[in-house]
């Protein structure tokens, strides 16, 4: 089989991040996680079972339930170089940006490894976020407000999905000499 057959046969890499919307019910289940942990640290040593104990296993084991049940999984899959270049060649840094990046680099904060600011991140990250959501499917407005509504960490993990999906075929454990 040639490459022709080879590309025919050719699936993108995919990853998925799963996450609760509903922000309060996680901040619920992270402090009744710490209320349990508490209460179990305190009655270390001691022979009975504290009552309250059984309370808050019980509303940890709710509450993780809600969470789970209210939680969505986002898919992201490679889009291909070509259109991973054309991304970037739409969304170039800006004067400011560029000016900004050139000085730091001068300055010797940026790493000799990283010859150019090649995209605007503010018009960039949520292109690429969109063109890569598989499931279900995502417009470049609904990127940048997912961007603007969820915490740090969060967004993290999916711009973290999305390099993977479309870059990790550098760290693929099959690549290399032959």
């Amino acid at each position: 089989m040639g490459i022709a057959g080879w590309l025919e046969e050719s699936t993108p890499d995919r990853r998925e991040v799963t996450v609760c919307f509903d922000r309060r019910l996680v901040s619920a289940l992270i402090r009744a996680q710490e209320d349990l942990k508490f209460a179990q640290g305190a009655g270390d040593g001691m022979l009975e079972k504290d009552p309250g104990l059984a309370a808050l296993e019980t509303d940890v084991a709710d509450l993780s339930a809600q969470v789970r049940a209210r939680s969505r999984t986002l898919a992201f899959e490679g889009i291909g170089w070509g259109r991973w270049r054309d991304l970037i060649a739409k969304n170039p840094p800006d004067v400011d940006q560029a000016a900004t990046f050139a000085r730091a680099t001068q300055l010797g904060y940026m790493p000799h490894a990283v010859e150019n600011l090649v995209y605007n991140a503010a018009t960039f990250i949520p292109a690429a976020i969109a063109a890569s959501c598989a499931d279900p499917g995502m417009t470049v407005d609904e990127a940048t407000r997912l961007l603007d509504t969820l915490p740090p960490g969060i967004v993290e993990r999916i711009w973290t999905a999305v390099l993977d999906a479309n870059l990790a075929g550098a760290s693929d454990p099959f690549v290399g000499p032959a």
